[in-house]
């Protein structure tokens, strides 16, 4: 007596080993999408801005808090929502003088490595004007930066003595043409 091909015993095993193989696969997929979220959890940067006064001077950082490197595109700082060419330009247009002799970096188109920071900008104590912190609130910074997996994020400060916020982007725009940050 034939047996139809459905009922064969190689026809089971042939489907349990085609049940095996799938949910293999299954399995194989999703630790692949669980080592990729990993890989980006372990090189996530996370820059902060901070401010320093000290007896000798004022200073503002850019910090990498976080645990990969951070990509910075651009830096764009703005004086009551005018954006600046330099450290110099912005400092003369929020105090209406010369600021003197400045120390500062260029941050944009640089890597920050985790746990480490760059001074944007440095001013002796004598060149501070007095009332510098009501100075300060008329200024923003906005920096753009990614991590080596390209997530991107932009850190603003909309006044220097406010929090700041970060938000996810899709790309950073390049370094605005003409402006040293």
């Amino acid at each position: 007596m034939d047996r139809p091909w459905y009922r064969e015993p190689e026809t089971f095993i042939a489907l349990a080993a085609l049940v095996v193989s799938v949910s293999a696969v299954a399995v194989g997929l999703y630790e692949a999408s669980l080592q990729r979220a990993h890989d980006r959890a372990e090189v996530w940067p996370h820059l902060e801005l901070s401010t320093y006064v000290t007896p000798k001077g004022a200073s503002l950082r850019l910090e990498n808090s976080g645990i990969g490197p951070a990509i910075v595109h651009s830096i764009v700082v703005s004086v009551d929502g005018r954006p600046q060419r330099n450290w110099t330009a912005g400092l003369q247009a929020v105090t209406g003088r010369d600021p003197g002799v400045l120390e500062t970096s260029t941050a944009a188109d640089r890597a920050i490595r985790a746990g480490d920071g760059v001074q944007l900008v440095g001013a002796p104590a004598a060149t501070l004007p007095p009332g510098m912190w009501d100075y300060i609130k008329r200024v923003s910074v906005r920096v753009c930066y990614s991590s080596v997996f390209k997530e991107s994020w932009v850190l603003e400060s909309r006044q220097l003595t406010t929090k700041s916020t970060w938000t996810s982007v899709a790309s950073c725009d390049t370094q605005p043409a003409g402006a040293d940050f």
